[in-house]
């Protein structure tokens, strides 16, 4: 038996045995808990860290997707063509379409992390479920984490801001206990003038609203300093250029003759 031989064998029995485990999942608990759901992809994800590390168990995966009539093209990622094979199948192309692309991200992103079947379970749950890292940039940070740390800039910015305008605390503008935001809702008037018309502590409110304030905070801070490094080069490019001048004015002028007593009396 051949290594290509072996390598498709190997792949094949550990593909079905993958595939057998997401058919109970689906008819047993799928609608219950993502808990197998989170196992099988651990499995999924260990057979994909296996594979990318050797070229005849890629070239197996791709003999596979032949022999079970699996769609895939030459831009098909490795991660990819896994999931078609466990999750899709022969005409389910359709119906999990966008969830294989999904769980494939989830493969990719674990294995840059370093996860391992084992504990991509609970790196799922960690970072806030599937769809939220499939939503991760480049950074790894997806926008709820990006939305937390906007929101905690924004507290941290706003304990010393000095106010717009004074307002007395009433009862619709009570914060939450714990809290220190609220959020009134401003009217102007038809003078000129303004009015709070409205107010809620509503944390989900409250919440987008300081996630927008620290980004725009954030921004500004980085506008403000980009300012001043600006400032300070051309300053400091001023006063280059003004040393130049200077040294350049003194190389250049005429050297004072020195005019000894000897050359002053008359022969």
């Amino acid at each position: 038996m051949t290594n290509s031989t072996n390598n498709t064998l190997m792949v094949a029995n550990t593909v079905d045995a993958l595939i057998e485990q997401r058919r109970i999942w689906e008819e047993g608990t799928y609608a219950a808990s993502n808990a197998e759901l989170y196992t099988l992809l651990g499995s999924t994800l260990d057979l994909f860290l296996k594979v990318r590390k050797d070229r005849g168990l890629s070239k197996a995966v791709t003999d596979l997707l032949d022999a079970y009539k699996v769609a895939y093209n030459s831009q098909t990622s490795l991660a990819l063509r896994i999931v078609r094979l466990i999750f899709v199948g022969t005409g389910r192309e359709t119906k999990i379409a966008n969830r294989a692309y999904t769980y494939a991200r989830v493969l990719v992103v674990a294995a840059e992390r370093g996860v391992t079947g084992e504990t991509l379970p609970q790196f799922i749950t960690d970072n806030n479920g599937i769809d939220e890292i499939r939503r991760q940039g480049a950074d790894g940070q997806s926008p709820a984490v990006l939305a937390q740390k906007s929101r905690e800039y924004a507290e941290s910015a706003l304990h010393n801001q000095a106010q717009l305008m004074s307002v007395d605390m009433l009862d619709v503008l009570q914060p939450v206990d714990g809290a220190f935001y609220s959020l009134a809702l401003v009217r102007k008037n038809a003078d000129g003038s303004a009015s709070v018309v409205f107010g809620t502590n509503n944390a989900a409110a409250v919440n987008t609203v300081l996630s927008l304030a620290g980004k725009t905070l954030k921004q500004k801070a980085a506008q403000d300093a980009e300012h001043n490094v600006a400032k300070q080069d051309a300053e400091q490019r001023a006063e280059n250029v003004a040393q130049l001048v200077a040294g350049i004015a003194a190389t250049q002028a005429p050297a004072r003759a020195s005019i000894t007593e000897a050359e002053l009396t008359p022969a």
